[in-house]
C-alpha cells in the first residue's frame, strides 16, 4: 500500500484528522501526522513562527518520506490543506492525489457563525451550564497571538493563486455548516483547480472540524474511498 501524510489545522494538533488516520491505517497505509511547527505546545509559541515555518515543518517530513517512497498522497485539513496544495504543486510529480477538507479561501462564515453562538447562549440559559461551542470561541479568541493570525491569512494569500496550478487527483470536502470557513470556499478550489479528476463534496450538518462531526463516518469512508482510487 501507498503513504497518506494527514496535516492538521491552524492552532491544532493531529487530533483533528484522527478518525481518518485509524482508518487509513487500517486499510494498509502508512500513515503520518505531522505537528505544524509551533503547534502542540503553548498557544505563544505560535508567536515564534511564521506561515514559512508551517510550510517547511511539513516539507522537511515530505522529503524525508520520498525518499523511501515514489509517491505520497497529500491529505489537509482546513490550514493543512493549504499547505498540502502547496505541496502538491511543488512536488506535482510525486503526489499521487490531494484531499481537501475545510479549507480556508474565505475565512470565517459569520452567518453560521453568530447561529452558532446564539443558540449556544440559548442552550446555556436553558442548562445553566456554558454551552462548549461558547467556550470554543473564547479560547480562540484569546488564545491566538495577532501576529500568527496575520501569517495564517498570509498563507491563504500565497496558497491562492496556486490553485490553478492543482494537476493531481482532488478530492474537496467541505461541511456546509462550518462556522470557520466559508463554504464557498470549496466551491472557488473546485472550479478553479485544472486538474481532469476532481470532486467536490458538501456535508450539509457538518461543521469546521469534520472528521469529528456528525458525519464523521460518511466523511473518513469517502476520503479512503477515493485515495483508494487512486492507487497506482
Amino acid at each position: 500500500m501507498g503513504v497518506c501524510l494527514l496535516i492538521h489545522g491552524f492552532t491544532g494538533t493531529p487530533f483533528e484528522v484522527e478518525p481518518l488516520a485509524k482508518i487509513l491505517h487500517g486499510k494498509g497505509y502508512e500513515v503520518i501526522t505531522p505537528t505544524l511547527a509551533g503547534h502542540g505546545e503553548d498557544r505563544q509559541a505560535l508567536e515564534r513562527v511564521t506561515w514559512q515555518d508551517w510550510i517547511h515543518s511539513v516539507e522537511h517530513i515530505l522529503t524525508e518520506t520520498l525518499k523511501v517512497h515514489d509517491k505520497v498522497h497529500l491529505v489537509g485539513f482546513s490550514m493543512g490543506g493549504l499547505i498540502a496544495t502547496y505541496l502538491a504543486v511543488k512536488y506535482r510529480d510525486r503526489v499521487e492525489s490531494l484531499t481537501m477538507m475545510s479549507t480556508p479561501i474565505y475565512t470565517i462564515n459569520p452567518k453560521q457563525l453568530f447561529k452558532t453562538i446564539a443558540e449556544a447562549i440559548q442552550k446555556s440559559m436553558r442548562s445553566g451550564n456554558r454551552h462548549e461551542d461558547i467556550a470554543r470561541y473564547m479560547a480562540k479568541a484569546k488564545g491566538t497571538p495577532l501576529r500568527s493570525l496575520a501569517h495564517f491569512r498570509r498563507l491563504i494569500q500565497t496558497v491562492k493563486p496556486l490553485v490553478e496550478q492543482i494537476e493531481v487527483p482532488l478530492l474537496v470536502v467541505q461541511g456546509q455548516c462550518d462556522d470557520l470557513v466559508e463554504p464557498r470556499s470549496a466551491e472557488y478550489i473546485y472550479e478553479n483547480a485544472p486538474c481532469a479528476d476532481k470532486t467536490l463534496h458538501f456535508f450539509e450538518e457538518s461543521k469546521h472540524i469534520i472528521c469529528h462531526d456528525c458525519e464523521a463516518e460518511q466523511v473518513t469512508r469517502m476520503v479512503a474511498e477515493f485515495i483508494e482510487r487512486q492507487q497506482t
